[in-house]
């Protein structure tokens, strides 16, 4: 018998492709000079469900076990025949092959919303924005190049917005009938809460929608077309509302006086560029007021972080508030050493009370934390 692992449909070498009819006219052939299809995979040292397979046309076969099947059928005619129209694959193929039938699968149990979709459908619209910004704020994607080219979608939370995390994981069931299962504990003793969608086509969706892997705040980052460009009201909401749970705070301990949202933006200003003349500042941040007063080259920090380092999403999130009658102000708060030397922007767009109170009847801020230090005052 053949090692553990090499037997019928597992065989670790080249395979041949033929013709269903041919192939099945083969096996049976070679089965009729054996006996039984039973005896003819004894004689080949095979599972008789492999047989059954060569037969139907299911697996390809083995070069060893189509040669041997020819020797056994004793038919020159038909040997040539075989020859003349295999297909060699080589020993990689099957896993190819395997791994192509299980994405397909994979692909068929969930819904991924086309563009059409976005535009013609309301509801489903509000809800994928929701999303989009939510992985935006709150989230990353990673690909994975191995076998499988896996893909998964992370989604983070303070371990007391398990709100957030409900609406999240409902709203992935809606769009892409996909369940992110149960909140989970990082293994590192933060105070969070974590989601993974472990699916590449949701992670490759997400990317067409202007996403990108890895670290985001490295890259430019824009929301979709389909976002910015809709005039329904209810789905700029669902776009901002994330960004105003996720990433927002309220200004004021006993009395809230206004709200902001906050991002990081990546820069290429060093350690030496910026902090030079400046004491203790590698292991803290340095304040907008005193960004004013560093020159670099000939502009000073401040001036260069408002023209280089932007956070594009911010700006589109100024714009979705632009269009709710808001007028938030967007500038950069503090840089911010990070462990490779460079410093990276914090930039706030933040609303007056008026704007704040605005949000809150509009419904963009809902987490309950939030909305209990404004009913406080």
């Amino acid at each position: 018998m053949c090692p553990r692992g090499t037997r019928g449909a597992y065989r670790r070498e080249e395979r041949a492709e033929l013709p269903k009819e041919l192939q099945r006219r083969l096996v049976e052939a070679a089965g009729a000079r054996s006996g039984t299809l039973e005896k003819l995979a004894k004689d080949l040292e095979v599972p008789k469900s492999s047989v059954h397979y060569y037969r139907t046309g299911r697996l390809t076969l083995p070069l060893s076990v189509m040669e041997k099947m020819l020797e056994i059928a004793g038919n020159p005619g038909l040997r040539d025949e075989v020859w003349e129209n295999a297909r060699t694959k080589d020993r990689t193929w099957a896993n190819s092959y395997a791994a192509g039938v299980h994405r397909e699968m994979c692909r068929d149990r969930l819904r991924l919303p086309t563009r059409e979709e976005l535009e013609t459908d309301d509801d489903l619209r509000r809800k994928a924005a929701a999303i989009v910004s939510y992985v935006m704020a709150e989230g990353s994607i990673w690909i994975k190049h191995n076998r499988f080219d896996a893909g998964m979608v992370n989604i983070t939370f303070a371990d007391h917005e398990t709100d957030l995390y409900d609406h999240f994981r409902s709203l992935c069931r809606d769009v892409f009938e996909y369940d992110v299962g149960p909140p989970q504990r990082p293994g590192n003793g933060a105070r969070a809460i974590r989601g993974f969608i472990c699916s590449r086509f949701v992670a490759e969706w997400l990317l067409n929608q202007g996403l990108v892997k890895g670290e985001k705040s490295a890259a430019d980052m824009h929301l979709p077309a389909w976002i910015m460009g809709s005039t329904d009201v209810r789905t700029t909401l669902a776009a901002l509302q994330p960004w105003c749970d996720g990433e927002g705070a309220v200004a004021g301990r006993a009395s809230p006086s206004s709200f902001s949202i906050s991002q990081s933006r990546h820069t290429t200003l060093t350690d030496r560029e910026v902090s030079y003349g400046l004491a203790n500042v590698r292991h803290g941040y340095v304040l907008k007021t005193t960004l004013s007063e560093i020159t670099v080259g000939d502009k000073t920090a401040l001036c260069l972080c408002r023209e280089r380092f932007r956070s594009t999403v911010l700006d589109d999130i100024g714009r979705l508030c632009a269009i709710l009658g808001l007028n938030p102000r967007a500038d950069v708060s503090r840089l911010s050493m990070k462990a490779d030397g460079y410093w990276s922007c914090l930039w706030l767009l933040t609303f007056d009370r008026r704007d704040t109170n605005e949000l809150l009847r509009l419904g963009a801020i809902t987490q309950s934390r939030k909305k209990g230090r404004f009913r406080q005052a």
